[in-house]
């Protein structure tokens, strides 16, 4: 039933605000500037979590594990490699201005792995994002059922067969651990430590966890250098430097949180 509403008019054009609005923060949150270089880890097929509501002139390196011919972007500065997120030896370090990722930390239940990931994805960039299903959301994204992520592990197995919810209930018949080892729900301040970020924001409303990281803060917190702090002045230094050779990196306006956009998303612990 769950799937059958999601695949109506309505609930197709709430998804695309939910996303739009979801980027539209995500942007507010760091640094952005004219020809941006981001990497997106698990960009899927299709852009729809990130790159469709991207800026356009910003080039966006995708890696996934679906073969190339599955994957169709449709921003015009789109590259694709088929890899492995722990190995990220051909970038550089810092070589992205932004490594983001939406919707795949959560599939990754090896905290091996997942730890591998998160050192890759710091390495190769200055600002770095990853979006979470939050876990005290009321509806989980993925099963569409209330508080199914709190449920016993028998029980999301019994519903996810009775209910066929996600269109996985022959793939746990088969295989009884496929939820246990392909989704994790961890709380906010763990997903933190992982990703040595420096805060974390979640949407009440849309059920999403927001991870936030740089290594560009001044000692005062700020991702902006900040204009009156002695600690920025090597950095401003530097800045003066890049003006004289012309290629200043000038913050770009991006949408500005409303009020309404600071109630959907509180910062968490």
């Amino acid at each position: 039933m769950a799937e059958y509403l999601y695949q109506t008019r309505l609930a197709k054009w709430i998804l695309e605000k939910r996303r739009r609005t979801r980027v539209n923060h995500i942007l507010s949150e760091i640094d952005v500037w004219p020809r941006m270089n981001i990497l997106d880890v698990g960009c899927g097929p299709n852009g729809r979590s990130f790159e469709s509501y991207a800026l356009e002139d910003c080039t966006i390196t995708g890696i996934d594990i679906l073969s190339p011919q599955d994957v169709k972007m449709e921003h015009p500065r789109f590259r694709y490699f088929q890899q492995d997120a722990r190995d990220l030896s051909r970038f550089p370090s810092k070589s992205f201005d932004l490594a983001i990722s939406i919707g795949m930390m959560e599939h990754i239940c090896d905290r091996s792995v997942l730890e591998q990931i998160a050192d890759e994805m710091i390495r190769v960039s200055r600002q770095w994002i990853i979006g979470v299903p939050w876990r005290y959301c009321c509806l989980e994204p993925h099963f569409k059922f209330p508080f199914f992520q709190f449920l016993p592990g028998s029980w999301q197995l019994a519903l996810t067969r009775r209910l066929n919810l996600h269109n996985l209930g022959s793939t746990v018949q088969d295989d009884a651990s496929w939820i246990k080892n392909h989704y994790q729900w961890l709380p906010g301040r763990e997903w933190k430590s992982i990703f040595r970020a420096d805060k974390a924001r979640v949407s009440l409303l849309a059920g999403d966890l927001l991870v936030i990281g740089s290594d560009q803060r001044c000692p005062h917190g700020n991702l902006v250098n900040c204009p009156e702090a002695p600690c920025c002045n090597a950095a401003q230094s530097e800045q003066s430097s890049d003006r004289a050779k012309g290629k200043e990196k000038v913050l770009v306006a991006v949408p500005k949180r409303s009020r309404k956009d600071d109630l959907l998303y509180e910062d968490v612990g």
